[in-house]
């Protein structure tokens, strides 16, 4: 590691002769196809495999078996409590019969109690079945919700993984029997809140949670490859024989983010278990456009062949045992794991390895001092590239304000991704010529892999499941310094050495970047292109000719800068034709209509601006707050308009069903009622008023609602929600103390737009945006006194 320097270089380094400038480039350019074919490979190990035919083998998972099911199950939507619902459950249970699976029906109502709201309850039928095991240690769980949004048919989410549960009992009936129990369960209520899972969980039917292994399959989207996104306790034997995609940092990133599974619920009882999900085609998540056509058979294979896999390997496993917890990964096809615990001291072992480079490398000419302004300075090309990703999300938006209703009506975010990586590219190469101008190769590489370091050590401590992304790079790339302290700058060698990280950083960060674009879309780009400009450091001594020799740097840096830009304006140009909206691609527009009986208004409500096709003209003032009129939705801004009354909006009912009772000693009352709401109302929220009261306590169909922790925003500072709701009513007994009567809000929401108000219909190329933003929507609104 020779670097130019003020002290006199070693007498190896004087003697060592110069190798010619185009065999130096010969070996940079071999070096950076190297690496392009690699990342190539790892991109395309991300690809979902072929569907396999019906005539495959019985004891293998056919996607055309699984999906010649999906019309029974994904045709209409099927919301919780909808009388198609009900129609899928008595297929599933048909079909689990025939099987001979012995599937019951088990109805209860359940309440839970989600991190970011107010208690949800609901009358929840899941569809168990049971297929004993020749000598069980314990029982594995396959789990898919078979409910499905109020909005859209629910083909991918989650019918065909309903089918590829199907499909995968019958394929394990037709294999010797298992060693453990397999049993099934196909949940309700889940699009309500996880509803159908914590059913299961508050009956008790799984035994000791601590010997249930559960394998979950779900979906975000319409495609793209079955991803192990979270496990929950080691189960890394569950994929050590599939081709699954994961990663550990999935699970790491997924524990930050707002969302859950069934698996939440059913890990919080003590169950260990993996999370399988697709992820491709997010803009018609939750839409009308997650139907039977969009299904993508390659998706369903791949999540039909893990989920397989996974029960055949858990089926024979001894499940009294605890597997530790491991630090995981895909490579190619494979899935690679290590002991978690290894994962704070492989950190620490970089930062020992930084230390060694510093140390041995002054020896050799390498200046701590200027490896510091590497790294320093590398931290404003960092924040450039969150700065790109905040900032492009932002003009996106400006642009196309469409993009942000909900998670996103992007159907292509890939070439918006990859303009944004060449535009991290252009200032990467910018930063390196100053940087190269100021320190050795080896100083300004140090510098990098520092950030490497710091990155290792913080995600061991916050992120332990993402660690290894820099771990592993900063862990060969210092070595490869460490190992050749003697190499003179412009040798293969030192390029071998300098950019030894860059491989370790394609095959990990790379198909990463990728997968976390896919799952939660742009606007979070700015941590794929974190990653991909941490990769496309550690490649830039392989620019080292180009970019830092004298006579030809200038024209050919101007060349590079033009292609650069010249691509990140292509990339940007396909990335608008291919975002454009059609009648295969519809435009998201929000709207619902609120009627609020107290006052005699009806009005529109809308997520969306001004701008919406068809739905704008509606809009005439916003964005504004109705928290004090329509709690449920509190929180977002809406704009709003006028609304012709409608003939007829089933309203809420909410009446005494018993005289009040009150406890003279502490003044405590209690108020019994019946609620009885709209019969296609798919949701009902109830609102106290707690200026003047507090709610103590409610019971809610027999089941008692911690009223403690339903604290909202004044003056409706408590509330529940009971998601599909009877039309025969439903019971619910509060005890209060305040003063006078008591106030309380009631809310129902019923898919579609009421008749004779001039609503909307929506022109070729638009559609509503995904569920639960507003889409389509009656609200109806009523206030009681009690």
């Amino acid at each position: 590691m020779t670097i130019q320097q003020r002290t006199p270089p070693s007498s190896a380094a004087q003697r060592a002769p110069s190798p010619p400038a185009w065999h130096r480039r010969a070996v940079s350019a071999a070096l950076a196809l190297a690496l392009l074919l690699i990342g190539a490979v790892s991109l395309w190990s991300l690809r979902p495999p072929a569907s396999r035919p019906a005539s495959v083998p019985q004891t293998e998972f056919s996607a055309e078996r699984a999906l010649a099911r999906i019309d029974d199950i994904a045709a209409v939507p099927h919301p919780s409590g909808s009388a198609a619902a009900a129609e899928v459950r008595d297929y599933l249970v048909r079909e689990l019969s025939s099987l001979g699976a012995r599937p019951t029906v088990q109805t209860r109502v359940a309440s839970r109690l989600p991190t970011d709201g107010y208690p949800t309850l609901g009358r929840v039928s899941n569809v168990h079945a049971h297929v004993p095991g020749s000598k069980p240690t314990g029982r594995v769980l396959l789990v898919a919700h078979y409910d499905s949004v109020p909005t859209g048919p629910g083909a991918s989410d989650n019918g065909a993984n309903v089918a590829a549960v199907l499909e995968i009992v019958r394929a394990l009936r037709s294999l010797p029997q298992a060693r453990n129990d397999i049993d099934v369960l196909f949940t309700d209520a889940e699009e309500a809140g996880l509803l159908g899972a914590q059913g299961f969980v508050d009956s008790g039917a799984a035994g000791d949670p601590r010997r249930v292994a559960v394998v979950n399959l779900e979906a975000r989207g319409v495609s793209g490859p079955a991803l192990m996104f979270q496990m929950e306790g080691g189960l890394t034997s569950a994929v050590a024989d599939s081709d699954v995609v994961t990663t550990s940092f999935a699970g790491a990133l997924y524990s930050l983010l707002p969302n859950d599974t069934d698996l939440s619920v059913l890990a919080a009882d003590g169950m260990r278990g993996i999370n399988l999900a697709y992820m491709g085609g997010v803009a018609r998540y939750h839409t009308a456009q997650d139907d039977i056509a969009h299904v993508n058979a390659g998706s369903v294979q791949h999540m039909g062949d893990t989920a397989l896999a996974a029960a055949r390997a858990l089926g024979a496993a001894d499940l009294a045992e605890d597997e530790p917890e491991a630090t995981y990964f895909s490579l190619f096809g494979t899935v690679v794991s290590y002991p978690a615990w290894l994962t704070l001291p492989l950190a620490l072992a970089a930062l020992a390895a930084l230390v060694l480079v510093m140390v041995r490398g002054r020896r050799h000419g390498l200046r701590p001092s200027r490896a510091g302004l590497a790294a320093g300075s590398f931290t404003a090309v960092l924040l450039a590239a969150a700065g790109v990703g905040f900032g492009g999300w932002w003009l996106l938006t400006a642009i196309q304000p469409a993009f942000g209703l909900g998670i996103g009506a992007v159907y292509h975010p890939e070439p918006y991704l990859v303009a944004g990586a060449l535009l991290m590219v252009g200032a990467l190469l910018v930063w390196y010529r100053w940087a190269r101008r100021r320190m050795s190769p080896a100083e300004a590489t140090t510098g990098v892999l520092g950030w490497f370091v710091a990155l290792a050590l913080v995600s061991a401590v916050l992120l332990p499941g993402g660690a290894y992304l820099f771990t592993w790079p900063a862990l060969l790339g210092l070595g490869a310094l460490a190992a050749t302290p003697h190499a003179e700058p412009r040798s293969p060698l030192h390029l071998l050495a300098a950019g030894a990280a860059a491989l370790p950083a394609t095959v990990l960060l790379l198909p990463v970047a990728v997968l976390v674009t896919a799952a939660v879309g742009l606007g979070l780009s700015a941590a794929p292109l974190l990653m991909l400009t941490l990769l496309a450091a550690t490649a830039l001594p392989l620019v080292e000719s180009p970019l830092v020799e004298p006579r030809p740097s200038r024209r050919v840096s101007a060349a590079l800068g033009a292609s650069l830009l010249l691509g990140t304006a292509a990339a940007a140009a396909v990335a608008a034709s291919l975002n454009g909206y059609s009648d295969s691609n519809p435009r998201p527009v929000s709207l619902a209509y609120a009627w609020e009986a107290d006052t005699g208004t009806a009005s529109w409500l809308s997520r969306g601006g001004r701008e919406q096709p068809a739905v704008g003209r509606l809009l005439t003032a916003g964005p504004s707050r109705l928290d004090d009129r329509i709690p449920s939705l509190s929180g977002a801004p809406l704009y709003r308009g006028s609304a012709l009354k409608a003939r007829d909006v089933p309203e809420p009912l909410l009446r005494r069903t018993a005289p009040d009772v009150v406890d003279p000693a502490t003044g405590q009352r209690t108020v019994r009622l019946r609620l009885t709401v709209p019969g296609d109302a798919f949701m009902v929220d109830v609102f106290a008023d707690t200026t003047r009261h507090s709610v103590r306590g409610a019971t809610v169909d027999g089941v008692d609602v911690d009223a403690t922790k339903a604290v909202l925003a004044e003056p409706w500072g408590w509330g529940i929600r009971y998601a599909a709701p009877s039309d025969k009513g439903v019971d619910l007994t509060l005890r209060t103390k305040g003063d006078g009567p008591l106030r309380l809000r009631v809310l129902s929401a019923a898919s579609g737009l009421p008749e004779g108000v001039d609503a909307p219909r929506l022109p070729p190329g638009t559609g509503w945006a995904g569920f639960p933003v507003l889409s389509g929507q009656t609200i109806s609104v009523r206030t009681f006194s009690f």
